[in-house]
Protein backbone atom coordinates (compact mmCIF):
# COMPACT_ATOMS: atom_id res chain seq x y z
CA UNK A 1 0.00 0.00 0.00
CA UNK A 2 2.99 2.57 0.15
CA UNK A 3 4.32 1.62 -2.70
CA UNK A 4 1.28 2.51 -4.62
CA UNK A 5 1.11 6.00 -2.73
CA UNK A 6 4.69 6.53 -3.51
CA UNK A 7 3.76 5.98 -7.20
CA UNK A 8 0.64 8.11 -7.42
CA UNK A 9 3.06 11.56 -5.27
CA UNK A 10 5.60 10.89 -8.39
CA UNK A 11 3.02 10.78 -10.82
CA UNK A 12 1.58 13.69 -9.79
CA UNK A 13 5.11 14.98 -9.33
CA UNK A 14 5.98 14.63 -12.61
CA UNK A 15 2.36 16.21 -14.03
CA UNK A 16 2.52 19.14 -12.10
CA UNK A 17 6.24 19.55 -13.42
CA UNK A 18 5.39 18.88 -16.67
CA UNK A 19 2.61 21.32 -16.67
CA UNK A 20 3.90 24.02 -15.54
CA UNK A 21 6.48 23.83 -18.57
CA UNK A 22 9.72 22.22 -16.60
CA UNK A 23 12.18 20.35 -18.79
CA UNK A 24 15.44 19.62 -19.11
CA UNK A 25 18.31 22.17 -20.11
CA UNK A 26 19.84 20.52 -23.36
CA UNK A 27 22.28 21.69 -25.65
CA UNK A 28 20.99 24.16 -28.15
CA UNK A 29 21.38 23.48 -32.02
CA UNK A 30 22.86 26.51 -33.71
CA UNK A 31 23.31 27.37 -37.15
CA UNK A 32 25.67 25.89 -39.68
CA UNK A 33 27.69 29.57 -39.91
CA UNK A 34 28.80 28.68 -35.91
CA UNK A 35 29.94 24.74 -36.52
CA UNK A 36 33.75 26.14 -35.82
CA UNK A 37 33.66 29.45 -33.84
CA UNK A 38 36.44 31.99 -33.18
CA UNK A 39 36.92 33.98 -29.65
CA UNK A 40 38.34 37.14 -30.42
CA UNK A 41 38.70 39.12 -26.52
CA UNK A 42 41.72 41.34 -25.87
CA UNK A 43 41.56 39.67 -22.24
CA UNK A 44 41.28 36.16 -23.00
CA UNK A 45 41.68 35.11 -19.41
CA UNK A 46 38.96 37.11 -18.34
CA UNK A 47 36.20 35.34 -15.76
CA UNK A 48 33.70 36.04 -18.52
CA UNK A 49 35.49 35.06 -21.79
CA UNK A 50 36.54 31.89 -20.06
CA UNK A 51 32.80 31.16 -18.61
CA UNK A 52 31.75 31.90 -22.48
CA UNK A 53 34.07 29.71 -23.88
CA UNK A 54 32.98 26.79 -21.18
CA UNK A 55 28.84 27.42 -22.17
CA UNK A 56 29.96 27.31 -25.82
CA UNK A 57 31.72 24.01 -25.02
CA UNK A 58 29.31 22.32 -23.29
CA UNK A 59 26.70 22.93 -25.75
CA UNK A 60 28.34 21.08 -28.38
CA UNK A 61 30.51 24.55 -30.54
CA UNK A 62 33.91 23.83 -31.21
CA UNK A 63 35.83 26.81 -30.33
CA UNK A 64 38.73 27.19 -32.32
CA UNK A 65 41.99 28.65 -31.42
CA UNK A 66 43.14 30.42 -34.73
CA UNK A 67 40.32 32.51 -36.97
CA UNK A 68 41.75 30.67 -39.84
CA UNK A 69 39.90 27.73 -39.00
CA UNK A 70 36.81 30.09 -37.93
CA UNK A 71 33.45 30.11 -39.38
CA UNK A 72 32.57 32.79 -37.02
CA UNK A 73 34.22 34.95 -34.67
CA UNK A 74 33.00 36.21 -32.02
CA UNK A 75 34.32 39.54 -30.93
CA UNK A 76 34.16 40.52 -27.09
CA UNK A 77 34.39 44.26 -27.79
CA UNK A 78 34.54 45.32 -23.95
CA UNK A 79 33.65 43.97 -20.86
CA UNK A 80 33.15 46.33 -17.51
CA UNK A 81 32.65 45.12 -14.41
CA UNK A 82 32.00 46.68 -11.12
CA UNK A 83 30.30 47.66 -7.35
CA UNK A 84 29.50 50.89 -5.94
CA UNK A 85 27.46 51.95 -3.01
CA UNK A 86 24.25 53.08 -3.39
CA UNK A 87 23.45 53.89 0.65
CA UNK A 88 25.32 54.33 3.30
CA UNK A 89 24.34 53.13 7.05
CA UNK A 90 25.06 55.21 10.04
CA UNK A 91 29.14 55.74 10.65
CA UNK A 92 29.39 53.56 7.14
CA UNK A 93 28.96 50.58 9.47
CA UNK A 94 26.59 48.86 6.67
CA UNK A 95 26.04 49.63 2.80
CA UNK A 96 23.87 48.52 0.14
CA UNK A 97 25.96 48.18 -2.94
CA UNK A 98 25.34 46.99 -6.51
CA UNK A 99 27.62 44.49 -8.43
CA UNK A 100 27.30 45.34 -12.14
CA UNK A 101 28.82 43.18 -15.45
CA UNK A 102 28.58 44.93 -19.05
CA UNK A 103 29.49 43.29 -22.01
CA UNK A 104 29.82 44.47 -25.51
CA UNK A 105 30.12 41.86 -28.17
CA UNK A 106 29.61 40.99 -32.28
CA UNK A 107 29.72 38.07 -34.35
CA UNK A 108 31.04 38.15 -37.92
CA UNK A 109 30.70 35.06 -40.50
CA UNK A 110 33.95 34.20 -41.93
CA UNK A 111 32.64 35.80 -45.44
CA UNK A 112 32.32 38.98 -43.68
CA UNK A 113 28.77 39.09 -43.21
CA UNK A 114 27.51 40.26 -39.85
CA UNK A 115 25.32 37.83 -37.64
CA UNK A 116 24.99 39.50 -34.80
CA UNK A 117 25.84 43.52 -34.84
CA UNK A 118 27.49 45.42 -31.96
CA UNK A 119 25.43 44.79 -28.80
CA UNK A 120 25.63 44.73 -25.19
CA UNK A 121 24.50 42.97 -22.59
CA UNK A 122 23.94 43.95 -18.83
CA UNK A 123 23.89 42.34 -15.72
CA UNK A 124 23.70 43.71 -12.19
CA UNK A 125 23.18 42.24 -8.47
CA UNK A 126 22.33 44.16 -5.26
CA UNK A 127 23.60 42.78 -2.18
CA UNK A 128 24.33 44.47 1.74
CA UNK A 129 27.79 44.31 3.31
CA UNK A 130 28.84 45.58 6.71
CA UNK A 131 31.76 47.51 6.36
CA UNK A 132 33.53 45.61 9.67
CA UNK A 133 33.57 42.43 7.32
CA UNK A 134 35.59 43.69 4.28
CA UNK A 135 36.08 39.83 3.71
CA UNK A 136 33.11 39.44 3.62
CA UNK A 137 31.85 41.69 1.26
CA UNK A 138 34.86 40.91 -1.10
CA UNK A 139 33.47 37.39 -1.08
CA UNK A 140 29.96 38.39 -1.99
CA UNK A 141 31.07 40.68 -5.11
CA UNK A 142 32.86 37.70 -6.58
CA UNK A 143 30.07 35.20 -6.40
CA UNK A 144 27.88 37.69 -8.17
CA UNK A 145 30.37 38.50 -10.13
CA UNK A 146 30.45 34.53 -10.97
CA UNK A 147 27.01 34.33 -11.31
CA UNK A 148 26.73 37.49 -13.66
CA UNK A 149 29.60 35.87 -15.53
CA UNK A 150 26.97 32.87 -16.66
CA UNK A 151 24.05 34.73 -16.82
CA UNK A 152 25.48 37.04 -19.59
CA UNK A 153 27.26 34.15 -20.78
CA UNK A 154 23.82 31.96 -21.44
CA UNK A 155 22.73 35.26 -23.07
CA UNK A 156 25.09 35.50 -25.98
CA UNK A 157 24.35 31.75 -26.06
CA UNK A 158 20.07 32.61 -26.63
CA UNK A 159 21.48 35.26 -29.37
CA UNK A 160 23.83 33.10 -31.13
CA UNK A 161 20.72 30.72 -31.08
CA UNK A 162 18.79 33.21 -32.69
CA UNK A 163 21.21 33.69 -35.87
CA UNK A 164 19.56 29.90 -37.26
CA UNK A 165 15.99 31.80 -37.64
CA UNK A 166 17.05 34.87 -39.02
CA UNK A 167 19.41 34.17 -41.31
CA UNK A 168 17.79 31.47 -44.02
CA UNK A 169 20.42 31.54 -46.33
Amino acid sequence: MNLFFKSIFIFILIAILSACGFQLRTPQIFSPQLDAVYINASTPNDPFTQTLIRTLVANNVNVVSKPKQATATLNILNIQSGSTMMAGGGMNISGAYVASLTVNFSVIAADGKVLIPPRALQQSQNFMSNATQVLSGASTVNQLTSQMDQSLADQVMLQLSKIRMTSGS
